[in-house]
């Protein structure tokens, strides 16, 4: 490939509006479900409370701050999060600050540093992209908050400390959390590079440099967003922080995080299961995998933890009530598994009635639809048949 090839397809597109796919929002796939992840947080109330939310593209401005909050993507649009990463690859600044399109002042900033200007809020990149920065090897990396009270997006300044404070927390599990930091305020400003994360400068040297960081461009190729929408899946932020920390090296730290505030979860499944994977088909990101032997004699549960959201539905769907989740994990019972583990297993029986595939119940040869069923033969039915009774 040429160094000119190599540019091109470094090079960004053009940015999309806005689009909200409500088929993926979990208060679709769930009537019960409480997740408030984007309401009250649109700066111009273009979101308004709903089951699922009503999102207006006409009112729109394009701050991105709902695509990283929404656990399931049901938000999305071309975001500068990829292009930022491109402009990182690009530069030798030992210090970068990142302001945001409002910003008033974006050609002042800390001496030594350079900058890079993203479109929209800083709130739309999500603390997965600052762990994704990080492990491009940035050495400091601050975050220019020191004009948002007077911004017309000033109610998303918190989110964007939350997102700052969440990559520090977790930043700190290698001793990295000080390479992250907001900018209140920036004491004797001075004039700067400013690059635009959608257009940096690329000169000849710049061409032989990317060459020479072909490691870098590679890893942050590999780490950008590829969200196929037709597929049940978490959100981008969740993905970013994914595919960052698996380029971290092993962790050794002696604390322990606790991971509530990051939306994972554990899950435990007791005896109770009938295996109808009820669970997994109702699963919004496929964390659950429900599998049985081609001879029908043994079924399995799969969990995978790093892509549980804890939405809770399968809590929801379990009518035998065999699922418990574990909002509060730690970081180690996330990150400590390479990926799905068994949860639960056991033997599979044929009910005698509906002849499908069920768990194995000492004292019956039925499922529990048709024992139900058979008990309260003129009331409604209280259990879900089995997925294959169901053609899932």
């Amino acid at each position: 490939m040429s160094l000119l090839d190599a540019a091109d397809r470094l090079s960004a597109v053009d940015r999309s509006s806005v689009v909200f796919s409500g088929e993926r929002c979990l208060h679709t796939l769930d009537r019960s479900s409480d997740c408030s992840a984007c309401l009250d947080l649109c700066p111009v109330d273009a979101i308004q409370p709903g089951k699922p939310p009503t999102f207006t593209s006409e009112s729109c401005q394009k701050c991105m701050a709902c695509l990283p909050a929404c656990p399931t993507g049901a938000y999305h649009a071309d975001d500068d999060v990829s292009r930022l990463l491109n402009c990182v690859t690009r530069v030798e600044f030992e210090t970068i600050e990142l302001v945001c399109e409002k910003h008033p002042s974006p050609r002042t900033g800390t001496e030594g540093s350079g900058a890079i200007r993203v479109k929209g809020c800083l709130a739309g990149l999500g603390s997965g992209a600052y762990m994704m920065l990080a492990a491009l090897r940035v050495d400091k990396l601050i975050v220019r908050t020191d004009a948002c009270a007077a911004c017309p997006w000033h109610d998303l300044h918190k989110q964007v400390i939350r997102q700052v404070s969440q990559a520090r927390m977790l930043l700190g599990m290698w001793g990295k959390e000080d390479s992250l930091v907001c900018a209140f305020k920036v004491e004797h400003p001075v004039e700067r590079v400013l690059l635009e994360a959608n257009n940096p400068p690329l000169s000849r040297r710049d061409l032989f440099r990317m060459v020479a960081q072909q490691g870098q461009v590679t890893m942050a190729r590999m780490m950008q967003d590829k969200t196929n929408l037709a597929e049940r899946s978490a959100g981008r932020d969740r993905k970013r922080h994914l595919a960052a920390i698996e380029h971290f090296p092993a962790f050794h730290s002696t604390q322990s995080l606790n991971m509530k505030s990051f939306g994972f979860a554990t899950l435990t499944v007791t005896n109770a299961c009938t295996a109808c994977g009820a669970c997994a088909n109702a699963c919004p990101t496929q964390a659950i995998k429900f599998e049985h032997s081609e001879d029908g004699q043994n079924f399995e549960l799969g969990f995978n933890a790093k892509e549980c959201i804890a939405c809770g539905i399968c809590e929801h769907v379990c009518l035998p009530e065999a699922i418990q989740l574990d909002p509060a994990p730690v970081f180690e019972d996330i990150f400590g598994h390479a990926g799905s583990v068994s949860v639960h297993q056991g033997r599979l029986m044929r009910c005698r009635q509906c002849k499908t595939l069920t768990a194995e119940r000492e004292g019956t040869d039925l499922c529990t639809y048709c024992e139900e069923r058979r008990k309260n033969p003129f009331g409604s039915i209280k259990v879900p048949r089995p997925m294959n009774q169901r053609g899932a």
